[in-house]
């Protein structure tokens, strides 16, 4: 598969086959996302692999702690309250299109609601989750490296068969992944991506999310 294919057929996948991925595909795929750029070559980016067990232990830690109403502590100022109309549009527009493809009313089905939500920290039943971290005290620009890496993960799956989904819901419990991992304090929680064959039958599976035009977000300038 060509990069240009793989970037148009990668999509966030929330559905996966009871299919483990061997942990020497899971090695190859981060082989090759390490060639991706940083500044100054400063390859900020640091990678929990779970798997098994610990999996299933750190996602019932995180599903309790959402149950419980356990208060959210991101390592990392996670966004204002109030976002500029555009940015706020396509946000809402996600929600809206998730919730009426799986005919959820967030304002009556508090049940179904709360499953949707859970679902994130099930890892949508994928058999590996990344953790990406860095050092906490590296700045802003380093989540730019944070983020290319990721896309070289996810471009890469694609090309083995396997699906993602980024995730930055998992950021807002640093502690309890610190707590089951045993990662220190001065490694920053940045988010995951969850890593998996996809079950290509599952209904939200078959969502697609609208992409602006070029014209919507360039201006040229000559």
């Amino acid at each position: 598969m060509n990069v240009v294919d793989a970037i148009k057929a990668r999509f966030s996948v929330r559905a996966y086959l009871d299919k483990p991925v061997e942990k020497e595909l899971v090695y190859k795929i981060l082989d090759i996302a390490r060639f991706s750029p940083s500044g100054h070559n400063m390859q900020p980016w640091e990678v929990a692999v779970v798997m098994g067990k610990k999996k299933e232990e750190l996602s019932q830690k995180l599903v309790e702690a959402v149950k419980n109403k356990a208060e959210r502590k991101y390592d990392y100022f996670y966004g204002p309250k109030e976002l500029p109309d555009i940015i706020n549009r396509r946000r809402k527009q996600c929600n809206t299109l998730v919730f009426e493809h799986k005919n959820i009313d967030p304002k009556k089905d508090r049940e179904k609601l709360m499953e949707h939500i859970l679902e994130n920290f099930r890892f949508f039943g994928a058999p590996v989750v990344l953790i990406i971290m860095r050092e906490k005290e590296l700045g802003e620009p380093s989540f730019i490296d944070l983020g290319l890496f990721g896309q070289s993960i996810m471009l890469t799956a694609v090309e083995f068969g396997l699906a993602t989904c980024p995730q930055t819901s998992i950021a807002a419990y640093p502690y309890i992944i610190r707590e089951v991992l045993g990662i220190p304090e001065n490694k920053m929680i940045v988010y995951s991506i969850v890593l998996g064959y996809p079950d290509k039958d599952a209904h939200i599976n078959k969502l697609r999310m609208p992409r602006d035009e070029v014209e919507v977000f360039t201006t040229f300038y000559e």
